[in-house]
């Protein structure tokens, strides 16, 4: 009987689950759309180009769709089963809430599994994808960051490049003024290249005829002048945005990331990367809590209209959400709390909250 119960309420989750999922990625999708329509109408981007970055931009979207999808499908299921009196009936046949809400933990544990795949095998490849089509797309000065008078970071720090005039750009070909680049191969020692010109073209920047003075502590002990210096090999348009960006790593190159600047000491950027980290597990993680939570909002208030608690289970979800950007996104981030603290706190509450609802519904 209990396996018959399990396979009805579980057909009852599926078609929610998608049907809301599906919905919430769409508006994603309109948001990402409107977000570079200025850009991509006004350059007259094919219509094959915008169909990519769309494509591209799934596996981030479904990332944060899947806990609202998991939270409609828990919602609506049960308070269909409440309105009908279907629930009544198995609570009298002795079978308890709990039992009836594993078909919803089920789901929330499938999901959530779908979701860290996503997330860690899926979304790494597709970010890039999508950023490098972006980046084709508004190829420009402005388009790579290279602003007057700012220093940019390459490959995660390990160079700082200070750029005066961007000249122009024709042919693949970014001509610069006024460059000084710093470098620190490893503690205590350092070298910093000035040059009047430099140029960026094929994955690579070349300082034409630079003056170079190397370092060892607040010592100069070397310096020299060559024709060209090829400060890094092989820099993606990419790479003046710091990449590989952390949306584009997985759990592997994270921890490697953090453990590369946690030595060079920029506990600060490597801060950002742990809540990464940490986001990876913490916001799968949220599907089973709301599979959890959103069943019990709708066995306290299905009698009041087939929505209702439908509508309060997504008012949660905000709160969650809202709750997840200030302990995660700012206070965690910003070293006030943890980045493990700050990104499973809002899963703690939440789910402390559901499992108390569950047993004083018992």
């Amino acid at each position: 009987m209990t396996r018959v119960l399990d396979r009805y309420v579980f057909r009852e989750l599926v078609v929610p689950l998608i049907v809301s999922t599906v919905s919430v990625v769409l508006m994603f999708q309109a948001n990402t759309l409107i977000a570079y329509s200025e850009y991509l109408f006004e350059r007259r981007v094919p219509f094959t180009a915008v169909l990519q970055l769309l494509l591209f931009s799934i596996p981030s979207t479904l990332n944060l769709s899947l806990p609202v999808g998991a939270t409609v499908a828990s919602a609506l299921a049960v308070s269909r089963l409440v309105r009908e009196s279907e629930l009544t009936a198995m609570r009298a046949a002795g079978i308890p809430i709990r039992r009836v809400l594993s078909s919803s933990v089920v789901m929330g544990l499938l999901v959530a599994g779908l979701s860290f795949y996503l997330v860690e095998r899926v979304k790494p490849g597709t970010e890039a994808q999508f950023n490098a089509t972006l980046r084709k797309v508004l190829v420009s000065p402005e388009a790579i960051n290279v602003r007057t008078n700012e220093v940019i970071k390459l490959d995660n720090g390990r160079y700082h490049v200070s750029i005066g005039v961007i000249d122009q750009k024709a042919d693949g070909l970014v001509t610069m003024r006024n460059v000084m680049v710093f470098h620190q191969p490893k503690r205590g020692e350092y070298w910093v290249a000035t040059a009047d010109t430099a140029e960026y073209k094929d994955e690579v920047i070349t300082l034409i005829r630079p003056s170079i003075f190397q370092f060892e502590g607040v010592t100069c002990i070397g310096f020299e002048v060559k024709d060209k210096q090829v400060i890094s090999e092989r820099i993606g348009l990419d790479t003046f945005y710091g990449q590989p960006q952390k949306e584009e790593q997985t759990l592997t190159e994270l921890r490697d990331t953090i453990r590369d600047l946690r030595g060079r000491g920029i506990r600060d950027q490597a801060r950002e990367y742990e809540v990464e980290y940490q986001n990876r597990f913490s916001i799968p993680f949220a599907c089973l809590v709301f599979a959890l939570f959103a069943p019990v909002f709708a066995l306290r208030f299905a009698k009041g209209g087939p929505f209702i608690g439908v509508l309060l289970s997504l008012i949660i979800v905000f709160l969650y959400y809202n709750f997840w950007v200030i302990t995660a996104q700012i206070l965690a981030k910003k070293g006030i709390l943890s980045p493990l603290v700050g990104c499973w706190l809002p899963n703690a509450v939440f789910l402390a909250a559901a499992l108390l609802l569950i047993w004083r519904s018992e």
